[in-house]
């Protein structure tokens, strides 16, 4: 009957001496994402002078080594939701993903920018998407400052009349690696994109299309080689989306876009020659 006790008395102190590893925390690194399928998304600020202040959305990238950073611009009249989809597929990719909320957009709606959807004339339209430039210049400014994100591999995204401010941006930004323009117009709200995308050669540029704008890009990727004279830098994606409003729900949208970019995004040694 002693041993009996004894021997009870023994695995009760063993189990109290022994902690339950379903308790015991786990430390998790502040500067990586978790390494699950769903992305870690922060809500952040971007401050572009003392009074604007805009919402953008930060996709974590995953591990611990920096990552090639991606900007996605959305349309005129839209919002970095509509980005969403595309970020995510850009994140799992591998990239440090950046969506924003443009000046009088989404979430920036406020006291110092209007609502652009109530704006009645096109000259207060342009001049909105004019003073936006300074919202890409912040945007790319935090990027750079995130420890997370290589500072000098900068993968910028334009849909609509974003395709508008990704060029400004590019040609001059000598760290920007690609350009990715989705159904670019030759002329949108005051910009001449096909003046703009004169100053990009060297930087590999795609069009992506859907079926309403394939002749269009086609002309504006035909006019800029030929104004040129150069060897072509704008390489042409068609997608099945019918009409350019149906382009962001593509299926292929993100693969489309994730491929080429693939070995410029990601070398396997040193940076891209812009010469």
């Amino acid at each position: 009957m002693l041993d009996k006790l004894l021997l009870a008395a023994l695995l009760i102190v063993t189990s109290a001496a022994t902690p339950s590893t379903a308790t015991v925390p786990v430390p998790t690194s502040p500067l990586s994402a978790p390494r699950g399928s769903e992305p870690t998304i922060e809500v952040v600020d971007i401050q572009v002078s003392e009074t604007m202040i805009l919402k953008a959305s930060f996709y974590v990238p995953k591990g611990d080594e920096k990552a090639p950073a991606a900007l996605l611009i959305h349309d005129a009249g839209s919002d970095r939701k509509s980005m969403a989809a595309l970020a995510e597929s850009m994140w799992k990719a591998g990239y440090a993903v950046l969506t924003i909320d443009l000046r009088g957009h989404g979430e920036s709606i406020n006291e110092e920018s209007d609502d652009y959807r109530k704006l009645e004339s096109d000259k207060d339209r342009e001049a909105m998407w004019a003073f936006a430039y300074r919202d890409i210049e912040s945007a790319v400014r935090w990027l750079r400052s995130n420890k997370l994100v290589h500072s000098s591999n900068l993968n910028v995204i334009g849909n609509g009349a974003g395709c508008a401010l990704a060029v400004r941006h590019a040609a001059r930004d000598e760290n920007v690696r690609t350009v990715t323009l989705i159904n670019p117009k030759a002329t949108i709200l005051g910009f001449s994109l096909s003046e703009d995308l004169l100053d990009l050669e060297g930087i590999p540029t795609y069009f992506l299309a859907s079926k309403e704008s394939r002749k269009s890009v086609e002309t504006l990727a035909a006019k800029i080689h030929e104004d040129l004279d150069c060897t072509p830098f704008i390489e042409l994606v068609y997608l099945k989306a019918k009409t350019d409003a149906e382009t962001l729900e593509d299926k292929k949208l993100a693969s489309s876009i994730t491929r080429p970019l693939k070995d410029q995004a990601f070398p396997k040694k040193g940076p891209r020659n812009r010469d």
